[in-house]
């Protein structure tokens, strides 16, 4: 057995690939599984000069020191992969979505009671300044009452033949919503199409409620001409929309006292609009030294099995009703 502790990288897909860059970045010592032979030869050649080892199957894994396991393999997979990993008790990163069955999702929920080591679900915009920007206004009463939230994810691919656009492209706004109002909403309804074929759902429109007088709808596309990544929060005293396709010093957009009186009737006030300038920052890689930190103080993530059991709980539920 090497002497060397290495991270575990499952997966070198669209997003995986990405995840190895910041692995890579992050001088870390590397092992990819890839069962693609093509796929694996070609990063093979790209880090060939790196602290990475390429192998093509788990049986290689045995011969092998590591602690740190991300799996960024396609969804379907990520069930069997998990509990592979959870016998040998290691430190897992799980990107989204994290099951494709949300029985699976309960299952794990109970095997990870009493389970002492770190287990996280990539949920993004938790390390994303621009959010994290957005939950410091919150906490200073900045939006007075929240009166409303939404938010739209749209663009053109990539399709996905196993997840629909929920389990793909909703968590993140979820996970936005539920962290800055800390509870999970209720759906109320939800409305999709299926497009391309019978299986998945390529477009869908959620409506959820906070409370009686708080509502919120979620609305995804990876069909769209456009990409549109905005979620908006409108409250009694501000209005701000969080345009992350946008640049650093226009992400977030603010309304202060949104709304004016003229001729007795309500109007946009334009003339408060501003834009809060944010530092920038690189979301998966701090991401990334997140799920480290947490593995080595062995510290609960903010994006573990208990915020995803309430995603992806709200998502079992919007599915049903859309099959309905």
């Amino acid at each position: 057995m090497l002497k060397k502790s290495f991270t575990v990288l499952v997966g070198v897909g669209y997003w995986g690939s990405k995840i190895l860059e910041k692995l890579v970045l992050l001088d870390l010592n590397i092992i990819v599984l890839e069962s693609n032979s093509k796929t694996l030869s070609i990063y093979k050649k790209k880090y060939n000069d790196k602290k990475c080892i390429f192998i093509k199957n788990f049986h290689n894994l045995k011969k092998l020191d590591y602690e740190n396991v991300i799996i960024a393999s396609p969804a379907q997979l990520h069930f069997q992969q998990i509990n592979y990993f959870l016998k040998l008790n290691k430190n897992i990163f799980v990107e989204k979505p994290l099951c494709i069955n949300f029985e699976q999702i309960k299952l794990l929920k109970k095997k990870l009671h009493n389970y002492k080591k770190t287990f996280m679900v990539g949920h993004i915009m938790h390390h994303h300044n621009g959010f994290k920007k957005i939950v410091e206004l919150k906490k200073k009463n900045f939006f007075g009452k929240i009166l409303y939230l939404y938010s739209s994810r749209l663009s053109f691919g990539k399709l996905r033949k196993f997840e629909n656009i929920l389990s793909s492209f909703a968590p993140h706004d979820l996970s936005m919503m539920i962290a800055l109002m800390k509870k999970a909403p209720i759906v109320k309804n939800c409305s999709g199409s299926k497009m391309l074929n019978n299986k998945v759902y390529d477009n869908s429109i959620i409506n959820l409620k906070f409370s009686k007088k708080v509502n919120a709808h979620i609305f995804v596309n990876w069909l769209s001409p456009f990409k549109e990544q905005k979620f908006v929060i409108i409250g009694e005293k501000n209005m701000l929309v969080f345009d992350d396709t946008a640049g650093w010093d226009k992400k977030i957009m603010i309304i202060n006292k949104p709304l004016i009186v003229q001729n007795d009737s309500y109007v946009l006030n334009n003339k408060k609009i501003s834009f809060l300038k944010t530092k920038k920052n690189d979301a998966l890689l701090d991401e990334i030294k997140y799920f480290c930190k947490c593995a080595k103080n062995k510290s609960k993530p903010i994006s573990g099995i208990d915020e995803s059991f309430h995603i992806y709980g709200l998502l079992d539920k919007s599915i049903k009703i859309l099959k309905k």
